[in-house]
């Protein structure tokens, strides 16, 4: 069973900065009351966004912030289940959502949806819809049991008889019995192959035995043919390798004559340098008679000699450089010459490589022909080991086909239980047992709202009612405060279905505007009773417009009022009307 036990938020809707707080579980019955607008329903949005991420009212959940302060909306509900304490917070701006057990964050999914997931399969046990036929009867947004479509009614029913278990064996059966037919497939497959090596292995049989009867002289002459031809090959590969070795004999001193042509090209370098500054500073003399950086005068018997001596030092680099150069021509020449042998030599190793290729195919060719020769002389001992291949193929094949056989078992068994999952089968077994018991608090709670007519659910969810000595009345025949009536017996139809099976069963009931459109007084004081006769174990907040009317069936009256710009509650309670709780 869920035990809410207190419900508070800020910054939501119309409410500002500050927590307002409601304790779920203090009192048995706790009327709600205020003006239009006054927010007396945001506890329906807040439980519901809390729980489920969405508007009770269908208000767009941007919307749920506060439009005055627009930022740090937070909404809190903390519950019992089991021997846990759980709570969930989930707000905007910034964006929040985290579940609590026992005070500690349980691990949050990659994936938001997975965790809300979590939240409704795993410890909630109840969906969106089951939690409004169970928790909430409201005037707007809320979509009665008898005005759900076929498969939502299913959907509430099976959470209220704990039977989506048997959905999620479906699933997982069906999981499995892909899986199933997919090895079915691969051992069918297998199969397959195995049937084509045991074919294979019969056709080397049967061309073993024809070659028997061939001629093993042809083999022979083949053989012959080319052991000819290898000694040719191998002559011409010998004639190729004493031709490559000479030309890597000419290139011994290839790396001293390309580090000789290296250095003297550094040192080319190195004396154009210097012949480039002797200019410069010669050039720095003829254009200039006085020092630019000491102003001094610069003698001209010093110009001369100074450009004397740089003129000769320059004519000796001068041909300092065309030696070098003619040791780099020469060098350069044999570095080409190089290159062409090693060329050459390459393309001798490309001919030696090809021709070896040659001659290992011409010795697998050999190879291959003496390997029949010999199978031929052997007397059967190929015979023999194909054989053994096909008894080996053939044993894995009998393995297999039985492997295949269990599988098909599998699976027939699976699709028997497949058929024992579905909705027709062992859910329908359960709800056929519990129609009996929904019906009967279903008009038991109709008789007690003042409404006297004979209401069956069929199988399918379909209803059947007999009233006004008329057959085949639906729902739509009643009038808007009759509806009413019916709407609130399945409330407390699915309350009792849920506490008797323990499943969606919960302390929390919440009823707005109920009373403030179509229950008349009579249908009123019909409904108070039944409210009060639900004990200690039920907390009922009932949201109206007619408080002065009903306040004395409430000990804690919770009263909304706008101040300003934002929603504010004023707690009452009341001494003197008795609460179960204490």
């Amino acid at each position: 069973m869920l035990k809410f036990n207190r419900l508070r938020w800020k910054n939501f809707l119309s409410t500002g900065q500050y927590f307002n707080e409601i304790y779920l579980d203090k009192y048995d019955r706790t009327l709600i009351s205020g003006e239009n607008g006054s927010g007396k329903s945001t506890m329906l949005d807040a439980l519901t966004y809390a729980l489920y991420g969405k508007s009770f009212r269908g208000v767009v959940i941007g919307s749920l912030v506060n439009s005055i302060n627009e930022k740090d909306c937070v909404v809190e509900v903390e519950f019992q289940s089991g021997n846990h304490i759980f709570k969930v917070v989930r707000g905007m701006k910034p964006k929040i959502f985290e579940i609590y057990k026992d005070d500690i964050l349980i691990d949050q999914d990659a994936k938001a949806n997975d965790y809300q997931q979590m939240l409704e399969d795993q410890i909630l046990k109840m969906s969106y819809k089951a939690f409004c036929q169970v928790v909430i009867l409201g005037s707007s947004n809320y979509t009665p049991f008898m005005k759900l479509s076929a498969g939502d009614r299913r959907n509430v029913v099976e959470d209220l008889l704990d039977i989506n278990i048997f959905s999620l064996m479906n699933a997982v059966l069906k999981e499995r019995l892909v899986n199933v037919k997919d090895r079915i497939n691969l051992l069918k497959a297998t199969i397959a192959a195995y049937e084509a090596k045991m074919s294979g292995h019969k056709r080397v049989l049967e061309t073993l035995e024809r070659k028997k009867k061939e001629s093993v002289e042809e083999k022979q002459e083949d053989i012959s043919r080319l052991q000819d031809q290898q000694q040719i090959i191998r002559d011409e590969i010998a004639t190729l390798q004493t031709k490559r070795q000479h030309n890597l004999d000419q290139i011994v001193d290839k790396d001293s004559v390309e580090e000789m042509l290296l250095r003297s090209e550094k040192l080319k370098s190195a004396l154009e340098r210097k012949v480039r500054e002797i200019k410069k500073d010669c050039k720095f003399y003829e254009e200039n008679d006085h020092c630019p950086t000491c102003g001094q005068d610069i003698d001209e018997e010093f110009k001369e000699q100074t450009v004397e001596k740089s003129d000769t030092k320059k004519t000796e680099y001068e041909k300092a450089i065309d030696d070098i150069l003619k040791v780099i021509e020469e060098s350069e020449v044999k570095v080409s010459g190089f290159n062409e042998m090693i060329s050459d030599i390459n393309d001798i190793r490309d001919h030696i490589l090809e021709k070896e290729s040659t001659t290992r195919h011409n010795d697998q060719t050999i190879e291959q022909n003496e390997r029949e020769i010999r199978a031929l002389s052997s007397n059967g001992k190929e015979q023999e080991r194909e054989q053994g291949l096909l008894d080996e193929t053939t044993d894995k094949y009998g393995n297999v086909t039985k492997e295949n056989d269990d599988f098909i078992n599998d699976k027939m068994d699976l699709e028997i239980i497949g058929g024992m999952l579905k909705d027709s089968g062992i859910k329908a077994r359960i709800i056929r047992h519990y129609l009996p018991i929904m019906n009967n608090f279903i008009n038991k709670y109709l008789s007690q709202m003042g409404l006297f007519c004979q209401f069956t659910l069929d199988e399918k969810f379909s209803e059947t009612i007999l009233a006004r000595h008329r057959d085949n009345f639906s729902y739509n025949n009643f009038s808007e405060g009759e509806r009413l009536r019916i709407d609130l017996s399945f409330l407390f139809a699915w309350r009792e279905i849920a506490r008797l099976k323990n499943s969606v069963s919960c302390n929390l009931l919440i009823l707005d505007e109920v009373f403030d459109s179509s229950l008349d007084n009579v249908g009123t004081d019909e409904f108070m009773k039944i409210v009060q006769g639900m004990g200690s174990k039920s907390n009922v907040f009932i949201i109206s417009h007619k408080a002065d009317q009903i306040s004395d069936n409430f000990r804690n009256h919770i009263t909304f009022q706008k101040r300003g710009n934002f929603s504010t509650m004023t707690f009452t309670d009341r001494t003197d009307v008795v609460d179960e709780n204490e």
